[in-house]
């Protein structure tokens, strides 16, 4: 039985599309995306992590250079996907919590819990993780 091989993760910090980074990429018929070429010379050639033939298995998207009106968009178009969402309560207390409770989806897999405040000055929702 052949070993699979862990996930890479690769950050492109200037992110404008497969095209402009380097990439084509192809689905399959079974709904597979995968890295069809690298181009030499582009960010993805040269960052040195990213292979022909690699499957596109997920994708991080960070919100810091984004708008918030392109970050909402975003946010309402996905739907019936696993999405993590990054949280953070911009008050003082790291135990204030706006809700009294943690609130848990019908499905019992996204959880707010409100007890941990993360560092920093960025915006309420940071990323959201997409797995295909």
């Amino acid at each position: 039985m052949a070993e699979e091989e862990e996930t890479r993760e690769v950050l492109f910090p200037d992110w404008e599309g497969p095209d402009k980074t380097g990439l084509t990429i192809e689905q399959t018929t079974g709904g597979e995306i995968f890295v069809k070429e690298v181009k030499g010379e582009s960010p993805a050639a040269r960052s040195g992590k990213v292979y022909e033939g690699d499957q596109i298995v997920g994708a991080t998207i960070y919100f810091d250079n984004m708008s918030s009106e392109e970050t909402a968009e975003l946010l309402k178009t996905l739907n019936r996907h696993k999405v993590g969402l990054k949280l953070q309560n911009r008050d003082k207390s790291p135990y204030c919590s706006p809700l009294s409770t943690p609130c848990r989806s019908p499905m019992g897999t996204l959880t707010w819990e409100g007890k941990t405040r993360f560092g920093g000055s960025s915006p309420d929702i940071i990323l959201v993780s997409f797995i295909f």
